[in-house]
């Protein structure tokens, strides 16, 4: 008897893990319903993942079925932008004078090139920007450098403290916030937004009952005015995210594929320029002309409705 309390004693912590890690399977399931992995649960198996993530991850066409990339139109608008490039004032790190720099793990090199670009070329009257952040600075300061403050901005953003942060030492007259989910703002505020105006979208990335997303490509979108420039960040080409924010960081986003679901067969909107797709089939023209976006591609897409 004493040797069978000796060998239950010696098995009480893996015993206990057991019992615990049965525990968190129930609270999990209770929680989802379904499992990660279960052909009804929106988050991917990480294991089939592994197994076609050649497939996946490595075929990039230079064509995608039933959406109109707009190749000549977007190597045009990428050479109009080469002179605002030149004259492009930001720097890697943080200078006085300006609120934005490039080194920063939310909105660099590429993406912000493209977003400075975007606002000369444009001269918008109106920036509405859902979100917050390193994007907002290279508003305010294209638009205060170039635009003698213009356009009027107005940043959606329920969390507004990285903003604050990085606008702290001014007040807030050059911005109007909106500090509430993007789903509590009425839909007539986007129509106010006209032809040349920005409408800057980064979002939750997820598709879900009442989401931003939903909200987004359901309803804003469709009442958008013509010539309305519309902004998606995160969006990689082809529409599928990084291997390794799946497999690492087990990021479950889907805003990718609802967007070329959009996109496919839709004339409605044309796409100006996606810059991870410029930047994997026309790397040269990078290298000789706009070096700086090679040192991160970003994952910006720019649209238009019609």
């Amino acid at each position: 008897m004493k040797k069978i309390i000796k060998n239950l004693a010696k098995k009480l912590p893996y015993l206990k893990s057991v019992l615990l890690k049965a525990e968190e399977r129930d609270i999990l399931m209770n929680a989802l319903g379904f499992p990660p992995g279960h052909f009804y649960s929106p988050i991917p198996s990480i294991e089939e993942i592994k197994q076609k993530q050649d497939k996946i991850f490595g075929n990039f066409p230079q064509t995608l079925p039933g959406i109109n990339l707009n190749i000549e139109e977007q190597l045009d608008l990428l050479k109009t932008f080469k002179p605002y490039y030149d004259e492009q004032p930001f720097t890697s790190h943080k200078v006085e004078g300006l609120r934005y720099y490039f080194e920063n793990g939310f909105y660099s090199y590429s993406d912000a090139i493209f977003l400075y670009c975007m606002i000369r070329y444009t001269q918008p009257q109106k920036i509405i920007e859902i979100g917050s952040g390193y994007s907002s600075c290279i508003m305010l300061d294209t638009n205060q450098l170039f635009l003698n403050n213009r356009a009027s901005c107005t940043f959606i953003e329920p969390y507004p403290d990285r903003l604050f942060s990085l606008v702290k030492s001014e007040n807030n007259t050059q911005f109007n916030l909106i500090e509430k989910p993007l789903q509590d703002v009425d839909i007539e505020l986007f129509q106010e937004l006209s032809a040349n105006d920005i409408l800057f979208i980064d979002s939750t990335h997820v598709s879900k009952v009442n989401s931003d997303v939903n909200y987004i490509l359901f309803d804003i979108l469709p009442s958008l005015k013509s010539g309305v420039f519309i902004h998606f960040h995160d969006i990689f080409y082809p529409f599928e995210y990084p291997k390794d924010w799946i497999i690492k960081e087990k990021r479950a986003w889907n805003e990718d594929y609802i967007l070329r679901a959009f996109l496919q067969y839709n004339n409605a909107f044309e796409m100006k320029i996606f810059n991870h797709f410029l930047a994997l089939f026309y790397h040269d023209f990078f290298q000789s002309n706009m070096p700086l976006c090679l040192k991160n591609t970003g994952g910006s897409i720019w649209l238009r409705k019609n």
